[in-house]
């Protein structure tokens, strides 16, 4: 069990929770913040910052549900009928091309954003809290491209792999440090490239880095 110190940190390990348990609504707000241990001001404030990085999204009078609010636009397909390798594909098929897109439109607003999800992933003392800040760059890096329908597009495809990935994520990378040093220094590699405004090598090391994923979560393909 990890231990889990922060609200945030708390709030962050109930959704992870709530995705690997494939519940899509948490808890309402008062039995929430009886649970988490935190005040209801400040569990709106977390709220919304998790909206916000599209790990949750909010409906007035209806609850709080796991995931950004365009992933629901997955209903036409059935979460029965996509398999986790599907999904990890449909990674591969969409993020090396927003990374690309993001080498020629981030702000510096943008890689200032990135290179923080770095520090936090770099310093990270638990594996929620690296994979809180890697769910939070890739998104980061997604709304870089400055393309709504391809973030649109990008968070229905991260709905399926938190909720099909997320439990054997967890198994592969955090079961020691190698695995997560790996990634973090492919990470750092994208978010350079982006940086550099070098659209061939952003797109082509996000690919190395989601197929290294890939072979780490289902073997050689």
């Amino acid at each position: 069990m990890i231990e889990v110190h922060s609200e945030e940190q708390r709030l962050r390990a109930y959704v992870d929770d709530a995705i690997r348990s494939r519940r899509d609504r948490l808890l309402a707000e008062a039995q929430l913040s009886e649970l988490l241990d935190i005040p209801r001001g400040r569990l709106r404030t977390h709220l919304r910052r998790l909206e916000k990085d599209g790990l949750i999204w909010r409906h007035v009078g209806k609850g709080t549900f796991v995931g950004p609010r365009t992933a629901q636009l997955a209903g036409t397909a059935p979460s029965s009928s996509v398999s986790p390798s599907d999904a990890m594909e449909g990674r591969l098929m969409v993020e090396p091309l927003l990374a690309g897109k993001a080498a020629v439109h981030a702000r510096p607003t943008d890689i200032e954003a990135m290179e923080r999800c770095l520090e936090e992933m770099r310093t990270a003392k638990s594996f929620v809290g690296w994979k809180s800040g890697d769910d939070r760059l890739h998104r980061t890096i997604a709304g870089a491209a400055q393309n709504p329908l391809l973030l649109i597009l990008h968070d229905i495809v991260q709905g399926y792999a938190r909720s099909l990935i997320a439990e054997r994520m967890e198994q592969t990378l955090g079961r020691g440090s190698a695995p997560v040093e790996n990634s973090n220094a492919e990470h750092a590699a994208i978010v350079a490239a982006i940086k550099a405004h070098d659209p061939e090598g952003a797109e082509s090391t996000m690919r190395k880095h989601l197929t290294s994923i890939r072979a780490m979560l289902f073997g050689d393909r």
